[in-house]
């Protein structure tokens, strides 16, 4: 019994956690009040009083541990040298253990340059792959975009200027499949939306009404490396070629090779997406430049006790802040999608509105040429 209460409540955590992702898809929830990042007001004040989905609502963390680690080590000296000086004071430098720390602040500073200039590269590095990523998505949702306004454009019309039921057939039939196309597109490249992909989800997604009936058949009996992804996608092109076969959009070489070039734009882009997350960074790039900045961060605290005193306290955990968070920031940058749960949430983009104004927009033309003033 105790067995099968697990069970079930295992089947009922999974149903919540794909109902989770539906809504978010769909418009139910969203993060950030229905944009794709958390937006920011410009002034000063406002920007001091966030925290939460700031990187410093993490950095603070390391940050407070080597200021103690500071701490210990001044403990240590007065403990172990009795030395002459206060503790506001700074160091006398004819100290035979001060002298030695002289030399180790000068090769910490020589590493300060160093570390300073990889780790600003290796931000930027990170925030041109952030970039990448959310223009490819953008550039998605315009190929999707351009190729309704191609269809509602050109799809054929009665002697009042409307669509004939034929048209109205094909253009809603083509909202659905783009709609699919994108819903199922992100949840291949993000890790959380992947349950949809499970037999439970799919079947969720039917009951729910987001497939019909032949479409969770169809999707269900795809063999080898065919993903709903890429069905959705023949299907829209395929739909289009039946369309002009039929005289409901036009027939000619020209309309042909728009629709091919809409279709292979948009195959080319989907496929630099996954490209792009599968090349973000090599591991040995991450791993030295982990390595350096710990070993910097490391040493600070008695690097610069020797030149700081007791002021090397706050110093250090000002520079274990900056440095750290920015190298913390790095790694959100290159994990747009959230896909490694390395931070909260509230810094990764929020998949769900460019999935959400897909479905605005694959209708979007065919209702404004519904009807015409001419």
């Amino acid at each position: 019994l105790r067995s099968q209460f697990e069970t079930g409540r295992d089947i009922q955590d999974e149903v919540s956690a794909i109902d989770a992702v539906i809504d978010r898809i769909t418009g139910v929830k969203s993060r950030y009040g229905g944009t794709i990042i958390r937006q920011f007001k410009p002034g000063r004040f406002w920007l001091w009083r966030q925290w939460s989905g700031t990187v410093l609502q993490q950095a603070w963390k390391p940050a407070v541990l080597n200021m103690l680690l500071s701490v210990v080590f001044m403990a240590v000296i007065r403990r172990k040298l009795k030395p002459s000086w206060t503790v506001g004071m700074i160091p006398d430098s004819n100290n035979h253990v001060i002298a030695r720390l002289v030399g180790l602040g000068k090769m910490w500073h020589y590493l300060l340059n160093i570390t300073t200039f990889i780790l600003t590269f290796f931000l930027s590095q990170a925030y041109g792959l952030w970039r990448q990523i959310y223009s490819y998505g953008r550039q998605v949702q315009g190929r999707l975009n351009d190729i309704g306004l191609l269809l509602a454009s050109t799809a054929k019309r009665d002697d009042e200027g409307k669509y004939t039921p034929q048209s109205l057939a094909l253009l809603e039939s083509v909202a659905l499949y783009s709609r699919l196309f994108h819903a199922f597109m992100w949840t291949n490249l993000c890790k959380k939306c992947k349950i949809l992909r499970t037999d439970r989800g799919m079947s969720r997604l039917l009951s729910r009404g987001v497939l019909t009936r032949e479409q969770y058949d169809t999707l269900c009996s795809l063999r080898g490396t065919a993903g709903p992804q890429y069905a959705c996608m023949m299907w829209i092109f395929i739909r289009c070629l039946r369309g002009m076969e039929e005289g409901t959009l036009p027939n000619d070489p020209n309309f042909r090779i728009a629709c091919y070039d809409k279709i292979s734009s948009l195959r080319g882009t989907l496929g630099s997406i996954g490209d792009a997350l599968d090349g973000r960074i090599p591991l040995a790039y991450a791993h030295f430049v982990q390595v350096l900045v710990d070993i910097f961060l490391f040493i600070a605290p008695f690097a610069l006790y020797a030149e700081l005193g007791i002021w090397c306290v706050p110093a250090v955990g000002l520079l274990t802040l900056f440095y750290s968070g920015l190298l913390d920031l790095s790694k959100v940058l290159l994990d747009p999608l959230g896909n490694d749960d390395f931070y909260d949430e509230s810094v990764n983009m929020d998949i769900g509105v460019l999935i959400r104004e897909s479905n605005a927009g694959s209708t979007r033309w065919m209702y404004s040429g519904e009807t015409l003033p001419f």
